[in-house]
């Protein structure tokens, strides 16, 4: 049962509760209704027998019980009855102030009166004439009769009163049986969808476990007290017999005790104690041969009940790659060993052809250049052109191979590195009339002759791609980035914390549908024969950035300037440092 099942059977079992309760509240009012009027009708007929003992005490008169004594000699049994009735209706009122009074009233009345009737009658009062007894009496009998009237009128009272109770429960009585018999209904209802709902999702779980293509077994815990002493299963599906070539009816009921092998070899009781009693998920590697099959299974340990839930997986194809991997990862190591040893012999083998050229081109240029003619001066120029070209060429390839993610990664300075490249450059920047504004540059955790490369290409190309008709104007700007930016600048890790370095100048600049060509292999700003270089620049540049996990973006405008955005990480990620 779910919890508003639940919740609406308690509702609806609480509010038929409250029915009974307010019928039995109900009942009980009517008997006190009851009560009550059995009370007042026995003191109206106590003040109508009290008039009526009045009246006989007013018509008893002495002379006629002479001449009819055994007539009026009720009325004077009628008359002696006075007290006593008055004593009733004392003790009949005696909770209700207002009518205890009135008795009291009454009964005080008769006394100064009754003496008097039983001498001289009303008759013998009217013959003497004395009013102000007649008057009395008929206060007497006014008296009676408002106590009957008081009665009556709470007999009326408490009649409205008893029609509306009654009215009144008999609402709350069909709402609530109603809302309660609603949610009763409701309730089993509700049962009745829910256990064909479980039976579906039992039906429909069983089916997925029997289908997938992983081991799945179930185990409770074994205790003895309060400590677990062995496992037994409880299911398995039947993914199973493929794995360990066991059914899963032979294997229900089986302990973890009684499974030799890799149960001891992995420790496997006690990796099942720890779950089950610490809560925590395990997963492990097991190379399992039994049964004369054998293989390596993921498995995967997790708590359920008090027991514990095994899943397992056939990876021996993804060891058997992963073993394939790493031989391929070691020959590729090693082919990159033997590049990189190649690329250094071939450019000492490559330079050293170029400088015999350039000094053969310089030797004949100093000496023959007076037999050349023109024709041949330009060729032998060319031909030292070109061996320069070739030599800066093969430097600039020796030094974009040799960037490596193995360089070690150390708290960096970048305003000194800037500086540094500035020193550097000094006589290129004078011959250019060049301004170059730097604002404080933070300290990263870099690799700094990476980051002296970066700067130099960045520097070098804002002088070298400088625009004829003005003076070279540089500005170097740094920002600290927000995480809201971080996570908005793709290719950045939102674990990290970022610095903006703007590299913004007032050169040639470029087309921006050429922003991503640009940091390519051997791709330029602008033509070889006006503006020098390999063409490996800005390439070097994104490699550099790319290994600190940064991102450089170029923006440009064609004969306005260009501008290189670096976003670099204040520290390297615990990832990088790893992988370093």
């Amino acid at each position: 049962m779910n919890k508003k099942a639940l919740y609406s059977f308690f509702i609806g079992f609480f509010l038929l509760v409250v029915v009974t309760i307010i019928n039995q509240w109900s009942f009980k009012s009517m008997k006190e209704y009851t009560a009550a009027v059995d009370h007042s009708r026995e003191v109206i007929n106590s003040f109508e027998r009290l008039s009526n003992h009045f009246k006989s005490a007013q018509i008893y008169s002495p002379q006629h019980e002479q001449a009819y004594d055994k007539f009026f000699y009720l009325y004077k049994v009628d008359a002696e009855g006075l007290d006593r009735e008055v004593g009733r209706l004392k003790r009949l009122v005696q909770y209700n102030p207002e009518q205890r009074n009135r008795v009291d009233s009454i009964g005080l009345w008769i006394q100064q009166q009754l003496g008097t009737l039983l001498q001289k009658g009303v008759v013998g009062i009217v013959a003497d004439k004395e009013d102000w007894r007649l008057k009395q009496l008929f206060i007497i009998h006014m008296a009676i009769n408002e106590g009957v009237v008081y009665e009556l009128n709470l007999l009326a009272e408490r009649e409205i009163e008893l029609q509306q109770l009654t009215h009144l429960t008999s609402i709350l009585t069909l709402v609530f049986t109603i809302v309660a018999i609603a949610l009763i209904v409701w309730t089993l209802i509700s049962n009745i969808l829910l256990v064909r709902k479980r039976n579906w999702l039992e039906g429909f779980l069983g089916s997925v476990l029997n289908t997938t293509q992983n081991g799945v077994v179930s185990f409770k815990a074994i205790r003895q007290g309060d400590t677990i002493s062995d496992f037994e299963i409880e299911y398995a599906n039947y993914a199973i017999k493929k794995f360990l070539g066991a059914t899963p009816d032979k294997l229900v009921g089986q302990r973890l005790s009684g499974m030799d092998g890799f149960v001891q070899e992995y420790k496997l009781m006690e990796r099942f104690k720890q779950v089950v009693e610490k809560g925590e998920m395990q997963e492990l590697e097991v190379w399992y041969k039994e049964n004369n099959r054998n293989g390596w299974y993921y498995v995967l340990l997790a708590q359920r009940d008090d027991g514990i839930t095994v899943t397992f997986h056939d990876i021996s194809d993804l060891k058997r790659y992963e073993e394939e991997l790493k031989k391929k990862i070691e020959a590729l190591e090693h082919s990159n060993t033997e590049l990189e040893q190649y690329a250094y012999a071939a450019s000492h083998d490559l330079q050293e052809p170029l400088r015999k050229i350039q000094i053969f081109s310089d030797f004949l240029n100093e000496t023959q250049s007076d037999r050349l003619d023109e024709s041949g001066k330009v060729h032998l120029t060319r031909i030292a052109n070109a061996a320069a070209r070739m030599s800066g060429l093969i430097k600039d390839v020796l030094s974009f191979s040799s960037i490596r993610q193995e360089d070690a990664f150390v708290e960096t300075d970048l305003k000194g590195i800037v500086q540094k490249v500035l020193r550097d450059l000094d006589l290129l920047i004078a011959q250019k009339g060049a301004t170059i504004e730097v604002e404080p540059l933070p300290i990263i955790e870099a690799v700094p002759i990476q980051m002296t490369q970066l700067f130099y290409n960045l520097i070098n190309n804002a002088l070298k791609f400088s625009h004829p008709d003005r003076e070279p104007y540089l500005q170097i700007r740094v920002q600290k980035l927000s995480p809201e930016a971080v996570i908005a600048q793709a290719g950045l890790n939102p674990l990290l914390s970022y610095f903006e370095i703007t590299c913004s100048d007032n050169g040639i600049g470029f087309d921006q549908k050429m922003a991503d060509n640009i940091f390519g292999l051997f791709k330029r700003l602008g033509d070889r024969n006006d503006y020098p270089g390999s063409g490996i620049g800005l390439a070097l540049c994104k490699k550099v950035v790319l290994n600190h996990q940064g991102v450089i973006v170029a923006e440009g405008n064609h004969g306005e300037g260009a501008c290189f955005r670096l976003f670099l990480p204040e520290r390297q990620s615990p990832v990088t440092e790893a992988s370093t």
